[in-house]
């Protein structure tokens, strides 16, 4: 694989392959999917996945093909783009979150939040922390996907107490 001229999708999808073929199961949550969502209006360069399996598993699954371990990323001399394992579960706000899209590329396939929980997790940093890029990037998803479901977020950001940010954000969208 030549790291040097990958994409965020192709390299999310290689990793995924990668971690899957080890016996590990990872989630890419983030703004990576904002990337891939967005067909990279937005740029991330580091992937954010979650795992369950310890560092060490998942450090023998990467090296093999160049990946340095830092702490709980990894890099590749070759590459743009840093592989973070955040904390589990996912979850967004309050809400754990049990149901992924599969998407399906030539590199292979990648368990990603769906559209809508995107969309959720990038208001869930401009709910609580004022986050404008976010915003901007939910925004960008939002109108990027058919499939985002603003019904679903409606009653996630009122749940979680956000109504007048989520009024915002619905004025921005339009």
């Amino acid at each position: 694989m030549d790291f040097s001229n990958i994409d965020i999708k192709e390299l999310a999808c290689f990793v995924y392959e990668a971690l899957k073929d080890a016996g590990i199961d990872a989630v890419l949550v983030g703004g990576a999917c904002v990337s891939i969502y967005t067909k990279n209006r937005y740029q991330s360069y580091d992937l954010d996945f979650v795992s369950y399996e310890e560092l060490r598993h998942i450090e023998k699954a990467l090296e093999r093909f160049g990946f340095k371990r830092t702490g709980r990323c990894f890099a590749h001399e070759n590459c743009l783009f840093v592989i973070d394992f955040v904390n589990p579960p996912v979850a967004i706000g309050q809400e754990s979150v049990r149901h992924f899209d599969l998407l399906k590329t030539a590199v292979g396939s990648l368990q990603l939040l769906s559209p809508t929980d995107c969309v959720k997790d990038r208001l869930a940093s401009f709910f609580h922390w004022n986050d404008e890029q976010a915003l901007e990037q939910a925004i960008m998803v939002a109108q990027g996907c058919a499939t985002v479901d603003l019904s679903i977020i409606s009653h996630w950001a009122k749940r979680e107490g956000y109504q007048e940010k989520l009024q915002h954000f619905l004025k921005k969208l339009q």
